[in-house]
This record gives structure tokens, C-alpha cells and sequence, in this order.
């Protein structure tokens, strides 16, 4: 037996002593601690199902499919080999298409995306000067693409940023 400070005390053997060494004791608490709950393993499963379904959701709104492109002045800027980098990030136009005022042309594919051009740096909105373009209605067909550029709105040669989001 242990004996601690002289008082009687709860003792649990942590390894059984040999012969001719001493016993390795751990103290415990005399009062009596109730159990912590045991989780049923109908629990454990819903648990896992339910953090599973949440990260499926997150995976499944970051990720675009093959439809999803932008372009400005037909070069890529998301799918289409560009990757999905841009994707939910303030950009700017490349200097040449800001300092044309017959740039950009903007072609934004597929019913998943959408992109904001802005007039000002940072994608921050000044009155009415923002243009939506894409196509968020999912009964169109996936290869749907919308265009603008000052063709449609002289203004729009002088806009500087945009943001792609899904819909």
C-alpha cells in the first residue's frame, strides 16, 4: 500500500512491483468523480456524416466545372487552363486595357459565375458605375457565355477591377 503525508488515500497500482524494488504508485482523489458520458456510437456516425456533408458543401461551392470561364480580350483569366485563382479576388485590368479606351472586351461563360467590373481600383462601387456580367440562371445551357465591352457602354473603357463569384 501508499501512504501519502500519513493519511489514508486512494491508491492505484500503475505497475506491479518486482521483488526487491519498490511499488510505483499514482494518487487519486478521494471523493468519488462521476463518469463523463459515453458517446453512443450512433453519435459518433452522425457526427462524422454531418462534418462530412459540411466539407462535401464547402468542396463543392468552391469548385467550378469545365463550363466556368472568364475571358478579357480572349485570353483566360479563370478555367479554361487559367485555374480558378481569381476566383472571389479584387483584380485589376492589365495596363493596356486601361489605358484604351476601346479595351476591354469581357466574355464570362457558363451559369455558375458571374463577374463585377468595377469603375474605381479595388472593386469598390461608385453610384451606378458597375457592370454585371454572366448569366446566373441554371436552366440555360452550360456553355451560355455573355459579353460586354465599350461597344455597349463607352464608359466601360475607363473601368479599372473586377471579381468573379458564383452565383
Amino acid at each position: 500500500p501508499c501512504v501519502h503525508g500519513g493519511s489514508s488515500v486512494k491508491v492505484q497500482t500503475v505497475l506491479p512491483p518486482e521483488p526487491g524494488t519498490l511499488a510505483l504508485c499514482a494518487l487519486g482523489s478521494a471523493t468519488k468523480q462521476p463518469p463523463l458520458p459515453m458517446l453512443s456510437a450512433q453519435s459518433v456516425l452522425l457526427f462524422a456524416t454531418l462534418a462530412t456533408a459540411a466539407a462535401e458543401a464547402r468542396l463543392a461551392t468552391t469548385r467550378l466545372d469545365i463550363n466556368q470561364k472568364v475571358y478579357i480580350e480572349n485570353v483566360a483569366v479563370l478555367g479554361d487552363g487559367a485555374g480558378e485563382g481569381a476566383l472571389n479576388e479584387c483584380r485589376s485590368f492589365a495596363s493596356q486595357h486601361v489605358q484604351s479606351l476601346d479595351a476591354p472586351h469581357v466574355k464570362v461563360c457558363g451559369t455558375g459565375i458571374k463577374a463585377t467590373f468595377y469603375l474605381r481600383g479595388r472593386c469598390e462601387n461608385y453610384y451606378h458605375h458597375s457592370q454585371v456580367v454572366g448569366e446566373c440562371k441554371t436552366g440555360m445551357s452550360s456553355d451560355t457565355c455573355a459579353t460586354w465591352s465599350p461597344n455597349n457602354d463607352k464608359r466601360f473603357g475607363a473601368y479599372q477591377s473586377y471579381k468573379i463569384e458564383q452565383c
